[in-house]
């Protein structure tokens, strides 16, 4: 089970789903389960990698995260450094255009 570093909640709006979490997975196998079972409980899930430069082997890459978020029918957004060795990257649902 991953590490959930923190979450926040709405502003104050009434809402079954809570605004957003931020986890780092150990394994790709982490990653998928939390990414199915939590998906419809976030807005936003912020998922925490190290840089390829920091990490030798690198546990989750870039491309996985991608990936994985796509099979869950989620998207990637935005990415952000959180020290000099890792980066959290957002996904969130993708929104299907009315026809």
């Amino acid at each position: 089970m991953p590490r959930i570093i923190g979450f926040r909640e709405g502003n104050g709006r009434i809402n079954s789903m809570c605004e957003s979490v931020t986890f780092e997975p150990k394994s790709l196998a982490d990653l998928n389960k939390f990414l199915e079972e939590n998906k419809g409980s976030y807005h936003e899930i912020w998922v925490i990698i190290t840089n390829k430069k920091s990490a030798n082997p690198q546990v989750i890459m870039f491309d996985q995260v991608v990936s994985e978020a796509k099979k869950q029918g989620l998207i990637d957004s935005r990415i952000k450094n959180v020290d000099e060795k890792r980066c959290m990257i957002r996904l969130t649902k993708r929104i299907k255009p009315k026809a």
